[in-house]
């Protein structure tokens, strides 16, 4: 069944109550997803890692307990999560291991080089340009960082009859794996893990070259 436009709006950027409480149910759904991300990461104690969409913290939360010696930091574009996140993980965030910020995804609130690692899952859908996003992450990586992005790609019928395209931009895998290209990464793998009905794709990639344009931090804004 397809979801109606409202609720697919709230996935992409969770607002109000309703916001909160389609946050969570989806937190719940995309978890197994998550985990396989901070997996592929290949998480070093003190690595320095950025969650693009970062929502709840939970994912990130998990990860620190790997990367314990560095600081994990998420951005998001909605108000609705980063109160929640901040709130719901300020133990960790006092303890200067988590970070979170308010910000759009095609210009990160950071400075150029700044990350070891950065994972983006179900988020990509959300991009109209998406070599924009990408390339803010590849400026945002060192040299030689690792990016690991999950997605659930066209090739998945019941996925694209389930989310309105008037919401969610959902694209061949063989498209995004030259997106990250097109943004300076050079593919390290592409794997399917079983996930009986789900279909979802992980690309894993390296940033190559030197950091991309300039290392001015990026602006706050209004998409992701």
């Amino acid at each position: 069944m397809r979801k109606p436009l409202m609720i697919a709006r709230q996935g992409r950027k969770p607002t109000g109550l309703l916001g909160q409480v389609v946050a969570r149910i989806m937190a719940k759904e995309t978890a197994p997803e998550n985990d396989i991300a901070v997996e592929l990461l290949a998480l070093e104690p003190r690595d320095r890692v950025l969650e693009i969409g970062c929502g709840h913290g939970h994912t990130l939360a998990k990860a620190a307990a790997l990367a314990h010696q560095g600081v994990l930091s998420g951005v998001d574009f909605s108000w609705v999560m980063h109160r929640y996140a901040m709130r719901r993980h300020r133990a960790l965030v006092r303890a200067g291991r988590l970070e979170f910020r308010f910000g759009a995804s095609d210009q990160l609130p950071y400075e150029a080089g700044t990350f070891d690692k950065a994972f983006c899952v179900h988020t990509i859908y959300f991009w109209t340009a998406p070599l924009d996003h990408l390339r803010e992450a590849r400026r945002v990586l060192k040299p030689g960082g690792r990016l690991v992005l999950g997605f659930r790609p066209a090739e998945d019928e019941s996925f694209r009859a389930t989310f309105p395209d008037q919401v969610y931009c959902i694209r061949p895998r063989a498209e995004v794996v030259e997106l990250v290209r097109g943004a300076g990464f050079e593919i390290l793998d592409v794997r399917e893990p079983g996930q009986d009905s789900r279909r979802v794709v992980f690309i894993v990639a390296q940033a190559a070259g030197r950091p991309g344009a300039s290392s001015t931090p990026g602006r706050h804004g209004p998409g992701r």
